[in-house]
């Protein structure tokens, strides 16, 4: 008579171990794996690195450190990732030589991405790159100078986003000027031809015109022909150009987080590649008094951007 009871007891006691176990294990981790490489541990790669671990976590996904290119990577945990995310073009090639994990790439540019990706098809590979969209760039030239009726374009080889610009100018009502460079020793010539054409000139991230020679022969002109320059970075802009647009690694924790909420347990559906969401800007305003423009304040020059609108 006493056995009932305790076996009573022992059944409910079971039972609510397993209720209890049943609750906690999806709290455990309901998210990804998610593995992370970065080119560098300093500088803008670590700034992203160090940000999107906070907010991935916080989304209840386990953010692992898989290393760097000089450190070497942690092959175990870039087997068993969900997904892998890599910082700069150092780290995509590293992790490419290794599992097929998806793989999803920041802080690199379109060009660069898009060469490494011709090497690797087939590999479930995308990017959030940080070249900004055409119309955002056309729009900063006409922001900072309205009555611009003609933008000057450098193209390297691979005319990288030439269509892109093409389509952008054609819908803003912009005449562009554009030229190919293909090779430094052409630069000039090419440069030359668009300043005399144009109002302002578009800096784009190519390989070709962004190494130290180009871009202080493409600086130089320019100031000679009194032609202002939008460009891609904030350093361009201390180089002086007159203004630029473009994403922090902060920005693009922000972009990247906004996708991984649509991504809960399982397999990851990685995103087209992608132009960056999050932007800012930096004027150069002693090159504006220099070259007698007159810049509306960072306020009004990001309302246009975003709107097209001027107050």
């Amino acid at each position: 008579m006493v056995a009932v009871p305790l076996i009573r007891r022992w059944y409910f006691r079971l039972y609510c171990c397993l209720m209890l176990l049943a609750g906690l294990v999806p709290l455990a981790h309901a998210g990804l794996d998610v593995a992370v490489v970065v080119s560098q541990r300093s500088g803008p790669h670590g700034v992203f690195a160090q940000n999107f671990s906070r907010a991935a976590a916080s989304l209840g996904h386990r953010v692992l450190d898989a290393g760097s290119p000089d450190e070497g990577l942690d092959d175990a945990v870039l087997a068993r990732a969900d997904l892998v995310i890599v910082s700069g073009e150092a780290a995509l090639s590293a992790v490419l030589r290794l599992h097929p994990r998806p793989t999803l790439a920041v802080m690199l540019g379109r060009a660069r991405f898009e060469s490494i990706r011709r090497s690797h098809f087939g590999r479930p590979l995308s990017a959030f790159i940080l070249d900004q969209p055409a119309e955002r760039q056309l729009r900063l030239l006409q922001a900072v100078m309205p009555e611009a009726l003609r933008a000057g374009i450098l193209f390297g080889p691979e005319r990288v986003a030439a269509s892109a610009f093409e389509q952008a100018a054609e819908a803003l009502r912009i005449d562009l000027v554009d030229r190919v460079v293909d090779d430094e020793s052409g630069l000039m010539k090419q440069l030359e031809a668009v300043l005399r054409s144009c109002d302002g000139l578009i800096a784009v991230p190519d390989t070709l015109l962004t190494t130290p020679g180009s871009v202080r022969s493409i600086l130089l002109t320019s100031y000679r022909y009194q032609r202002p320059i939008i460009a891609f970075s904030r350093a361009y802009v201390e180089a002086g150009a007159l203004a630029a647009v473009f994403t922090t690694p902060e920005q693009v924790v922000t972009d990247l987080i906004a996708w991984l909420r649509t991504q809960g347990g399982g397999r990851v559906e990685l995103p087209p590649v992608s132009e960056p969401a999050s932007f800012e800007i930096a004027v150069n305003r002693q090159v504006a008094r220099a070259l007698g423009i007159k810049v509306a304040s960072d306020e009004e020059l990001l309302r246009f951007i975003a709107t097209g609108v001027r107050r």
